[in-house]
């Protein structure tokens, strides 16, 4: 049985202390509750009948509890004091008399008898419902930022939860930006006009409460805006609307930049009171997680979406909104042309310049391209040197007519370290809805159109079509099985002697890669040298055919043939390689050959390319003693004067000249004038593809150095040809012309 301990009354006596504490409970601002055990009120003091609107005239005739709290509140709480609970806390949601709910925190004395007869239920409780309140406009603004709420619409809710908090006050969250001028996120009891009037304005020392306080990273209170110097440019637009006074803080980031302020604004002239101050240090903080929050997120999602390089949309950004203008398109009534902008040959300038030159240069590219689109259009780097630009309602005419002003741009040269360098570029262009109805189909097609523009010489531009897709599935399973042969090593290689121009005397000996496969057989050069080039391979062709035609050529020393020399074709990708004439120099000395015995035919283009290692690359080979031939000379747009200085010792003449040969008055024009330039340069002149004696009477009329074609041998293995230098006298060494 449970006894109420003895008090000390300090030498006091009972009546003394009964009306102290009579005075305490009457002027406390706690209300205090007495019930008894039949669940009667017997004691309330004025604080309760304030904070609740009941006397005790109403409540002494009914259950407290039930009244305040509700039948179940008020078991829980009888069943814990009579199971001897004595002294217990908690925070109760209770009902004044009005119907208003208040949050008390209550103190609840379970009063028992000497004998530990349960006898009262006395509850001190303290109107916590501001703290409350504040409490859930926390957790309301950490759930929106947890919904990913915009920030503009959780700072207006924010507001607005505030001002029914306190309605005594408006108040504003005004962002900063890295200019340090201010823009209104959430003001949502003030008229739209003052918007207007703070969204732009720069932070200063005298620019209002907010825009000072964000100049100072402090809090700054004025309690009379109409007399207050820092509200001199800014009074006469907010006196009318009955502003008195304003007190603004700063929402200081952690890495100390001033992201914006919080304000409050009274209708009377005065500070904030210390429940005030506690509101805006919990709407700063919130302010300031989530103002945080958005500019992580925004960070983040320029990183998933945007190319840091350049600025512009990437991948898959445009794929989102090429998906979402199609899905709004579902009849495929609106119209878009797909620009697919790859730069041509742009490892080069990455191998020769390095690449940070190559950003300056993407760089520039980016920029380019966005000057050229319209409002409407998109702009985005697809990947690497590969940018897309998608015409908004554009026709094929619009299309084309920009994809050369594109390729006109860009030819523009651009400054890389030091060097006045012109980007030129292959457009592939599809259409919506002719091309695609969907993101993946038109991206397979506008790429299949940007490679047929590589294809087609480069620095041009190529429709998409049906038949492109089947030259691309074609490629794609070509190229997998060019790999496959040269992990095998299943090509092999075919050799056509060229001789003088009398016929009689070798001059050398071409080496011509060959291809048969098993299931597509044979591919030929033109085929499958293209395939090498676009899959990646070229490089590790063209190591086997040198390698290749400089091990046949020993093989014939060794067995006493007199062979001049052997020519190989080289791709202008693997002579862009700064390795390259390295790698000849190991292959003639792995092979025992000369310097001299390899004649390496490169094209005209690739010859008029001044870039760092393709001039390094010409220069030691034939510092080497290394023959360079330009192949198919006639085909492009050489500069006379520069062809002299070119370290070349021959000019091919192109075969599809020969075919024309006989009948066509151009052909045997521009095969006079290769002639001709070559001896006046004093180079050798070979003519390939002879295959009619009054194609070889006309070439030896012009004095053709050199002469190769079927009329003389055609290509044969090895093995082959083996034998039919057997058969000849003149296979004695000999220098070459």
């Amino acid at each position: 049985m449970r006894k109420t301990p003895a008090r000390d009354f300090g030498g006091r006596s009972r009546s003394e202390v009964a009306e102290f504490f009579e005075m305490a409970m009457v002027r406390t601002d706690r209300a205090i509750l007495v019930s008894d055990v039949r669940r009667h009120v017997r004691f309330v003091n004025p604080a309760f009948t304030q904070l609740f609107g009941y006397s005790i005239e109403d409540v002494k005739t009914t259950n407290p509890w039930v009244l305040l709290a509700g039948p179940k509140t008020e078991a829980r709480l009888h069943e814990r004091a009579e199971r001897g609970t004595s002294s217990f806390s908690d925070d109760f949601l209770l009902h004044t008399k009005s119907g208003a709910t208040v949050w008390v925190s209550a103190k609840i004395d379970a009063i028992y008898d000497e004998d530990g007869t349960f006898r009262y239920l006395m509850a001190m409780l303290t109107d916590i419902t501001e703290s409350k309140r504040l409490q859930q406009l926390q957790r309301s603004v950490l759930e929106g930022m947890a919904r990913d709420v915009p920030l503009e619409t959780l700072m207006n809710m924010l507001c607005s939860q505030v001002e029914e908090l306190v309605p005594d006050v408006i108040s504003s969250v005004i962002a900063v930006d890295d200019e340090k001028r201010l823009r209104v996120l959430a003001a949502p009891s003030m008229p739209p006009h003052i918007a207007r009037i703070i969204n732009g304005a720069a932070a200063g020392p005298n620019a209002g409460s907010c825009g000072t306080a964000a100049w100072r990273g402090e809090p700054v209170t004025v309690t009379d805006i109409a007399t207050d110097p820092l509200w001199a440019d800014y009074k006469e637009a907010f006196l009318p609307l009955g502003y008195k006074a304003c007190w603004s803080s700063p929402m200081v980031m952690r890495d100390g930049r001033v992201a914006g302020t919080f304000a409050f604004y009274f209708k009377e002239k005065r500070e904030p009171s210390e429940w005030h101050r506690a509101i805006v240090e919990t709407c700063v903080h919130l302010c300031s997680m989530a103002i945080e929050r958005h500019d992580a997120r925004s960070q983040i999602n320029k990183l998933s979406y945007y190319d840091t390089l350049t600025g512009l949309p990437n991948r898959q950004l445009m794929r989102e909104r090429i998906a979402r203008s199609l899905a709004a398109d579902p009849l495929g009534q609106h119209r878009f042309a797909f620009l697919c902008i790859d730069i041509d040959r742009f490892k080069d300038i990455n191998d020769n310049f390095g690449h940070e030159a190559g950003d300056i240069a993407l760089s520039e590219v980016g920029q380019r391209l966005l000057a050229l689109a319209g409002s409407a259009d998109m702009v985005c780097r697809l990947d690497g040197d590969t940018f897309l630009l998608v015409l908004n309602n554009a026709n094929a005419e619009a299309a084309s007519r920009t994809a050369r002003e594109v390729i006109d741009r860009l030819l523009k040269p651009v400054s890389i370290s030091g060097h006045a360098v012109a980007l030129s570029s292959s457009v592939g262009i599809a259409f919506y809805p002719e091309d695609g109805g969907d993101v993946d189909t038109l991206q397979k097609n506008w790429d299949t159109a940007m490679r047929e523009a590589k294809a087609a010489g480069r620095a041009t531009y190529q429709f998409f079509s049906p038949a492109m897709n089947t030259m691309t599935q074609d490629r794609l399973v070509l190229g997998n099985a060019l790999r496959a042969a040269l992990a095998e090593d299943r090509l092999t290689m075919a050799y056509q002697p060229q001789f003088d121009a009398s016929g009689s005397r070798l001059y050398g000996i071409e080496a011509l890669a060959r291809w048969t496969d098993p299931v597509h057989g044979t591919v030929g050069p033109d085929r499958f040298i293209a395939i090498a080039e676009e899959i990646g391979v070229i490089e590790t062709l063209g190591r086997w055919a040198l390698r290749t035609a400089c091990a046949q050529l020993a093989r014939w020393r060794s067995e006493g043939f007199a062979v001049p020399m052997v020519s190989v074709n080289i791709s202008p990708l693997q002579f862009r390689n700064p390795t390259f004439s390295g790698q000849v120099a190991e292959c003639l000395a792995e092979f025992g050959l000369e310097p001299g015995d390899l004649t390496l035919e490169i094209t005209e283009g690739l010859m008029l390319d001044r870039t760092p290692s393709v001039m390094t690359n010409t220069e030691s080979l034939t510092e080497m003693g290394v023959h360079l031939s330009m192949d198919d000379f006639g085909t492009g747009y050489s500069s006379l004067s520069f062809l002299a200085r070119l370290p070349v010792d021959e000019l091919k003449i192109d075969r599809g000249f020969m075919d024309l040969l006989e009948d066509d008055a151009n052909a045997q024009a521009v095969v006079t004038a290769v002639v001709r330039i070559g001896q006046s340069l004093g180079m050798a002149v070979v003519a390939e593809g002879i295959e009619t004696d009054a194609q070889r009477r006309f070439l030896e009329a012009l004095g053709c150095t050199v002469h190769q074609g079927y009329l003389y041998a055609k290509p044969m293995a090895g093995a082959a040809l083996s034998k039919w230098l057997a058969a000849r006298p003149d296979c004695r060494p000999r220098k070459r012309a």
